[in-house]
């Protein structure tokens, strides 16, 4: 399956990609595709890629002592697995497709090698990265005002 570089253009990098960008994404982003209740990143190992979902959607759950809570449902244009990406740490949560997915991956050591070569792409991409994670932390802050308030007694 090829790289959808208009997708990419409009939901990804947010600006037109010019033929030395383009060869250099096609040269470093893996494109897999996945079947429903097909594991994408498992809870506990070495993750050290950041995933777009391209199409599809996919359920974040983690576990804990032995119980799995599902955490977040991932939808088209959504990132997994940024933390490891971004701090070589363990994957926090596993991921599963709900529905047949397709997903492009950035490796670290692949991004590594696109800041050397293009760092105004690595820019693009770590900026929608911080959008992205900038998002998730907003979302959980609702989240965990609205159960304060909710274990307090009293309703938004």
């Amino acid at each position: 399956m090829d790289i959808d570089f208009t997708w990419l253009e409009n939901n990804f990098f947010n600006t037109k990609l010019n033929e030395t960008q383009r060869n250099l994404i096609a040269s470093m982003i893996e494109v897999q595709t996945y079947t429903a209740k097909q594991v994408i990143v498992e809870q506990g190992s070495m993750g050290h890629a950041l995933y777009v979902i391209q199409q599809g959607v996919a359920s974040i759950d983690c576990s804990n002592n032995g119980e799995s809570i599902r955490v977040a449902t991932a939808h088209i244009g959504d990132l997994i697995g940024e933390m490891s990406f971004l701090t070589a740490a363990e994957v926090s949560a596993t991921v599963t497709a709900c529905e047949d997915c397709v997903i492009y991956r950035l490796s670290r050591a692949t991004f590594s090698e696109m800041m050397k070569q293009d760092q105004e792409l690595a820019y693009a991409v770590f900026a929608h990265l911080l959008n992205h994670t900038a998002d998730v932390i907003r979302h959980m802050n609702q989240e965990k005002a609205a159960v304060q308030h909710y274990m307090s007694g009293s309703r938004f």
